[in-house]
């Protein structure tokens, strides 16, 4: 979730999913708004942080030619929350409760989309229609600016000692091969909770909590197959959590907890 109290965008848009692997109602929703109000003392920060420097050196310059009260940008969040949140935050937005496939019908094409903490708690074909559908709405110098939390292997080196540490010995390979250990492992750590819970790990979290962490190379893949170019992707570490862990790992990106970037309309993809 991110507000720009600075800027005038007109529209803060709510999107209303169809229902997924795992349902994030109201008390959920909630508790991401206490967050936010307490994001200068919480991790929150460096995620709202990052939302300004993406939009302010990535999709702002593509929009020279527009005035600053002109342009429109849309975020994606709980609808009664955000009214919320934007009273609280004394920013002007309009709020608008429908599907983005009849944006259109309504508004101006959308200048910047914000797509934080959205496409983790969204299957891959569920990702797929939404941002093929965002990217019909957005203006030919547009941009969708977004971030995601977890990252698939995330759960290895960061749940527990137990998981990560037969890795240690391989932590100062070259980044491929790191990355094909760390896939093998994964692999039979599978192996071990089918066998124990009769399930997978990602098909255990579909029900328990964000039903579809990613990588930055599925995530590029599902973006340019919704007809998007992009500008800038980037996985790291964005804030300190388990730091010994982070710097004992600090020579590999597959280990990294934040993906992030900005994409825009493919040129060479007219989605119809």
């Amino acid at each position: 979730m991110a507000t720009f109290p600075d800027w005038e965008g007109k529209v803060i848009f709510n999107r209303k999913f169809k229902p997924t692997s795992y349902q994030y109602g109201k008390e959920y929703q909630l508790r991401r708004a206490n967050k936010y109000r307490n994001r200068h003392n919480s991790h929150w920060k460096f995620r709202v942080d990052l939302a300004h420097s993406l939009v302010n050196k990535y999709a702002l310059p593509r929009l020279v030619r527009k005035k600053i009260e002109d342009i429109v940008i849309v975020d994606v969040e709980a609808l009664e929350i955000a009214e919320q949140l934007c009273a609280e935050e004394n920013v002007f937005a309009e709020f608008v409760q429908a599907d983005i496939s009849d944006w259109k019908q309504n508004f101006p094409p959308i200048d910047i989309a914000i797509c934080f903490d959205i496409f983790e708690h969204l299957q891959d074909d569920e990702l797929g229609s939404f941002l093929r559908a965002t990217r019909k709405q957005l203006s030919k110098e547009g941009g969708l600016v977004f971030h995601t939390f977890p990252t698939q292997y995330d759960y290895i080196f960061f749940s527990g000692p137990y998981l990560r540490l037969p890795l240690v010995p391989f932590r100062n390979l070259s980044i491929p091969r790191f990355n094909r250990v760390v896939k093998a492992y994964a692999s039979l750590v599978d192996i071990v909770y089918l066998f124990k819970n009769g399930s997978t790990y990602k098909e255990a979290i579909k029900i328990s909590r964000h039903c579809n962490p990613t990588t930055s190379e599925r995530l590029k893949d599902i973006l340019e197959r919704s007809g998007y170019d992009i500008v800038y992707m980037q996985s790291s570490q964005l804030y300190p959590f388990k730091k010994s862990v982070q710097e004992q790992f600090s020579k590999q990106p597959i280990t990294h907890r934040n993906l992030y970037g900005v994409a825009v309309p493919s040129a060479s993809k007219d989605l119809k």
